[in-house]
């Protein structure tokens, strides 16, 4: 792989100089993609601009990204080559069975090209789990250092800006195609994770990527569909992700969807309002490959920065200067912020002390504990693990898809199947296939549910494979002495029709990554202990789905869930779940104890002791949730504020402590835009199996709330009137000065939302009695 390079160190001291010496034309073409991954790479009035790789993601190296580009897709090959076969081999590039005979010799040509790239590093990439995964380990640790080894990977393959590092799309509506690479349901979660994948890739001098800003909850017409949601819920629910990456990542790209009838790319409240004026994020803003689609200088003007994917037309950037839509101020400080990306990452390349062998260690390394801590069991009734001496059958298939399509897909020969690493655990002569004698005789039934999921498109339901079913279902009817293990190998949530009843043993496993197979063979014979969590809740049935009467028919998609998304919609209607947020089991048995909580200088504690009961050692996962007791406006009933995971001994307890900020209590209030913490009594719980199954763990009182809640005139009429004490209180002030009560009494009832400084402008801070009884007066 030979190209001609030209060079040109760009550094943060020259290049204001070079940016000063770049003409207009040069400047609006510096926003536009190069080539479909990669951006620079031309040369200017100021000199030339080295060229940036920037491309997926968050699983590891996108061979269809990567390899679409002239370096590698040559006019020689493309002579020879059609596309539809370059996309076959980037897509089989390790399967060479799948490929004619003519692709494996281009397989074979870019294999060697890759060979020159990766600088002596002689194995394929590693496949990582996908954030739904990641965010269900509950262990911000491992969620980093799997963002070391993306970095690393990265490095190897000089791309200096890895897309999707991380997702942090909320885990809203449950078909949609994209569920797997979002982390959670939950925002608290969400935000406490996904900043430690940024903070993990660029550790290794790589510019992570978090996506998609904002609200790409869909695959459904997702360039064309405009969301309609409440600004609370924005704040309270799809954007603290993002603000907590913001302040370590270095580039976010904007979503296809419009919010609120403005697309994301040209929305100046989200992109410079909310993201660099209130988060004061300083780093490069991307759009969606192909997202922008109507004039990029008035995008430019709103706070994007990069088109993609290139070759990108630059010319309504020149025409938006030259017609006044886009000061030329705005355009220099967009071309800094990309020059300022390329001069960090222009010299991307992998560490020089790093061989095949440690690469490919640390890779699976990663891989395997992500996997270990996120793969979560969700019913055992005994069985497991097996023993040393057990006999398993694998109806249907033996091995997982490690990774959804689109752009998380990932091509790798570092695969396993499950079948194979049990039989180097337990013999080959214990492992069968479709043995129907063996499993009446008291084998375990392997039974594996894949369901496909991708980019591009959402799942028409949550139903499972009607072969799986069937399976399951003549397994129960003859089973003997056998017992039935299931493995979901989903991207999300299923409907399990009461199979969940017919089986002894279940796991999901979501799209687990290279070193699933592994995992899930060492955890069925007890070498590794259960650890993990849902990130989100399993319905019984879709139609439970907070999110369900909400899905788009068109071209408009209404949140009418608003704030309740996830376990706060299910809690909120009474209905209850199949496997709640947060549940998972052990092998171990944890027991909480002592549990206690305070409030100190705004910080709330809550400790515990937590018992391990088993003989095996184990980690669990200590969740905190808290409830308003009689919440000023509506609230969830629960809501999670802190969890921490930890090794405890068989047979030992440890004690736990969380502690969080009150500001963690506070909900965003429309009338003043900002977030207000009530004044109140506020019931605090705990758990190791969930949202549905809580310890009691005592109360606070929070009396010093945020003012534009204190009790006193900015109440309206409706919330003094709903309380006799200040009713009565208000009647006297008025008896007092000669004002009329009536007016008080009439406009509680029709205009409810008017203050009491409003209705009494002149005479309020004359009202004593009421000033007496606010002062006195404590909520709940």
């Amino acid at each position: 792989m030979t190209q001609a390079k030209k060079t040109l160190h760009l550094s943060n001291k020259n290049l204001d100089v070079f940016l000063g010496k770049m003409t207009l034309a040069d400047q609006a073409r510096l926003l536009c993609g190069t080539h479909f991954c990669t951006f620079g790479g031309f040369d200017t009035e100021a000199g030339y601009i080295p060229e940036i790789r920037i491309q997926d993601g968050g699983t590891g190296i996108n061979y269809s990204h990567l390899l679409n580009h002239p370096l590698f897709y040559t006019e020689e090959i493309q002579k020879e080559y059609r596309e539809e076969e370059l996309d076959r081999v980037c897509h089989h590039f390790y399967e060479k069975e799948v490929l004619t005979e003519h692709e494996q010799i281009l397989q074979q040509k870019l294999n060697q090209m890759l060979r020159e790239l990766r600088e002596g590093i002689s194995c394929a990439p590693g496949c990582y789990p996908p954030g739904i995964l990641l965010g269900a380990t509950w262990n911000p640790k491992v969620v980093y250092d799997t963002g070391v080894a993306l970095g690393m990977e990265s490095s190897v393959f000089h791309i200096g800006v890895l897309l999707g590092t991380p997702n942090v799309n909320i885990l809203r509506e449950p078909v949609n195609g994209r569920f797997f690479e979002g982390y959670s349901e939950d925002p608290f979660l969400a935000r406490s994770l996904a900043p430690e994948m940024c903070k993990g890739v660029e550790s290794m001098g790589i510019a992570a990527n978090v996506k998609h800003f904002a609200c790409n909850n869909l695959e459904i017409n997702r360039s064309l569909m405009n969301e309609i949601i409440s600004i609370r819920a924005l704040r309270e629910v799809y954007l603290p992700a993002f603000e907590a990456c913001s302040h370590v990542v270095s580039t976010l790209m904007s979503a296809y969807v419009s919010i609120n009838g403005k697309h994301c790319h040209e929305n100046q409240w989200l992109l410079h309002d909310v993201l660099r004026k209130e988060w004061g994020f300083q780093g490069m803003t991307v759009t969606d490959w192909g997202a922008c689609q109507q004039k990029a200088g008035d995008a430019v003007s709103c706070g994007q920065d990069l088109f993609m994917p290139g070759p990108y037309d630059p010319s309504d950037i020149v025409q938006a200067v030259e017609e006044g839509r886009l000061s030329r101020q705005d355009l220099s400080t967009a071309a800094k912020r990309v020059l300022e990306m390329i001069s960090r990452c222009q010299d991307v390349r992998k560490p020089e002390a790093l061989t095949t062998s440690t690469y490919r260690k640390r890779g699976d390394r990663a891989a395997y504990q992500a996997a270990a801590e996120g793969i979560v069991m969700l019913k055992n009734d005994g069985h497991l693990p097996l023993s040393t001496t057990a006999d398993i059958v694998f109806f249907g298939r033996d091995d997982l898809q490690d990774y959804g399509k689109g752009s998380a897909q990932v091509c790798t020969d570092r695969h396993e199947h499950i079948s194979s690493t049990l039989s180097r655990i337990l013999g080959s002569a214990h492992i069968h296939a479709n043995d129907f004698e063996f499993f009446r005789e008291g084998a375990t039934a392997i039974v594996i549910e894949t369901i496909d999921s991708s980019e591009g498109s959402d799942r028409p339901n949550l139903k499972m494979n009607p072969k799986t079913v069937a399976t399951i279902q003549e397994l129960a009817a003859n089973r003997g002495h056998g017992k039935i293990c299931l493995i979901l190998n989903v991207p999300g949530p299923v409907e399990l029709d009461g199979l969940e009843n017919l089986v002894d043993s279940i796991f999901v496993v979501f799209y687990p990554g290279m070193m699933g197979a592994k995992v899930m063979a060492d955890m069925l014979t007890g070498r590794l202990n259960p650890s993990g969590a849902l990130p989100c809740t399993f319905p019984v049935r879709y139609q439970d789905s907070p999110s369900y009467l909400c899905y788009p028919d068109n071209l408009t998609c209404l949140y009418g869930e608003g704030i309740y998304v996830g376990y706060k919609g299910y809690q909120k209607r009474g209905i209850k779940p199949l496997f709640p947020f947060g549940f998972g089991l052990s092998y171990s048995r944890f027991e909480i104890g002592s549990p206690h909580t305070s409030y100190r200088s705004g910080r709330i504690t809550v400790t515990c002791h937590v018992k391990n009961q088993s003989a095996i050692h184990g980690k669990t996962i200590l969740q905190v949730y808290v409830s308003k007791v009689v919440p000023r406006t509506a609230r969830a009933k629960l809501e999670l504020v802190g969890f921490k995971k930890s090794l405890i001994k068989a047979g030992l307890t440890t004690k736990i402590a969380i502690t969080f900020d009150k500001q963690d209590l506070a909900y965003f209030d429309e009338e003043y835009n900002k977030f207000l913490v009530e004044n109140g009594k506020y019931e605090v719980f705990l758990s190791t199996q969930g949202c549905e199954d809580l310890v009691p763990a005592g109360s606070i009182y929070i009396s010093d709330g945020s003012e534009e809640l204190r009790c006193g005139p900015n109440w309206n009429l409706r919330q003094i009137s709903a309380f006799p004490v200040l009713k009565e209180a208000i009647r006297k002030d008025c008896e007092t000065l000669g004002l009329s009560f009536l007016a008080f009494e009439d406009n509680a009832i029709y205009v409810p939302s008017m203050k009491l400084h409003e209705l009494y402008p002149d005479d309020v801070a004359a009202f004593k009695h009421f000033q007496r009884a606010a002062n006195a007066f404590r909520e709940d």
